[in-house]
């Protein structure tokens, strides 16, 4: 329920001018896919009013923690305000609309159906705004004959296709490492929410927004699935790429190096570096083309060259070379490099909260301020409500 307690003060960036700045986002969404696309939306500065449940988002219960505090709930609802409503309740869902009715984007990832049955179907939110923007983020879409089936990131990577082509060679179907079913689509609802307040401009009307996590992962495919499309059954190949060689992890004489080359053009480096300039006049090697029909061949050959390198010594040579090259890094390495830190890729928020930064440096773009309490501004929504009226973008 909304009460009426004084909220507390603020936090300095939810008042600092964004690219985004006049643009009211209602995110009613859960977890991931939704509150990451509000995120996105909220880092540009957005004014992002999350709406929770008097349970809260289950992400709350999520760990890392921080301070008492899910830190995995804190990096994906950052520079938002906080509410909470019980939508059961018909009270709640009119103020709910009252708030519908001053705002821009609406942002849900409610399996279909739900928000209907809840009398908030997007016809008649757009009844009460005909100038929103809903983007409405599901497992299958908002139609179709798996529209109402239970979906999560496993599911989707699975369905899309995606596991099939990942992990070693003849090995089992394995997941991406991170929920990149979410993460995908929770960025294809940011850029429609914009382009649809973009179209309002010309047509004075919003739209509903239908993205869907599995559409979401097979459209990125790329590569492979133009291969599918067009004749071939592409299968896991570890690191190897398909079409590039040598694009893969390689033994060094001690430890494993990244090389990545892609095409011919920079393929002389790596035979300068490694002073195997008979690779050119190999037929097997001096092309990518032929490279690509015989991977092993060439796997052989290049590891014999690295035998006498560790894996530092073989990274410095071919660096010096303008190889494209790389240790593989863990996570914790890649988040404390010197780089990481120059290019600021870790941000720290108010109390000394670590989080994964925006990588978008726009001059509107807005230092992150801490995920809102529970309930945190519930006494502002009065002034969302009854203030003045809002010209939005």
């Amino acid at each position: 329920m909304i009460t009426s307690a004084s909220p507390e003060p603020l936090p300095a960036a939810l008042n600092r001018p964004g690219s985004l700045q006049g643009l009211r986002v209602l995110d009613l969404s859960r977890v991931l896919a939704g509150p990451f696309c509000a995120m996105i939306l909220a880092d540009l500065g957005a004014e992002v009013i999350k709406v929770e449940s008097p349970d809260g988002d289950d992400s709350r219960h999520f760990g890392p923690w921080y301070n008492g505090e899910s830190a995995y709930y804190r990096l994906f609802n950052r520079s938002k305000y906080g509410i909470t409503m019980d939508l059961k309740v018909a009270q709640e869902r009119e103020r709910l609309l009252a708030l519908v009715r001053r705002s821009d984007i609406v942002i849900e990832n409610f399996r279909p159906g739900v928000m209907d049955r809840l009398g908030l179907s997007a016809a008649s939110l757009m009844v009460e705004n005909p100038r929103l923007v809903i983007v409405s983020i599901s497992g299958f879409g908002q139609d179709g004959p798996l529209k109402n089936a239970p979906a999560y990131d496993l599911i989707a990577q699975a369905m899309s296709g995606l596991m099939s082509i990942t992990g070693l060679r003849g090995g089992d179907p394995t997941r991406v490492g991170i929920s990149i079913g979410d993460i995908v689509p929770g960025l294809y609802g940011a850029i429609a929410a914009l382009a649809a307040i973009n179209e309002r401009h010309n047509t004075g009307r919003g739209q509903h927004i239908d993205v869907a996590m599995l559409d979401s992962l097979v459209s990125v495919l790329e590569s492979v699935g133009m291969r599918a499309l067009h004749g071939e059954e592409p299968v896991a190949c570890g690191n190897d790429h398909a079409m590039s060689t040598p694009f893969s992890t390689y033994q060094t004489g001690r430890g494993s190096i990244a090389i990545a080359i892609a095409g011919d053009r920079l393929f002389p480096r790596l035979t300068e570096a490694l002073n195997r300039s008979e690779w050119l006049e190999d037929e097997r090697f001096n092309e990518q083309t032929r490279r690509n029909e015989f991977p092993v061949e060439f796997r052989a050959a290049l590891e014999e060259a690295l035998q006498p390198f560790t894996d530092d010594e073989a990274l410095e040579l071919l660096a010096a070379h303008h190889v494209p090259v790389s240790k593989v890094h863990t996570v914790n390495e890649a988040l404390s490099s010197e780089h990481a830190a120059h290019r600021g890729n870790v941000a720290i928020e108010s109390d000394g909260f670590k989080t994964l930064a925006s990588p978008l440096r726009l001059t509107g773009s807005v230092a992150p301020s801490p995920a809102p309490t529970l309930g945190q501004h519930n006494g502002l929504l009065g002034n969302w409500i009854e203030g003045p009226e809002r010209t939005g973008l």
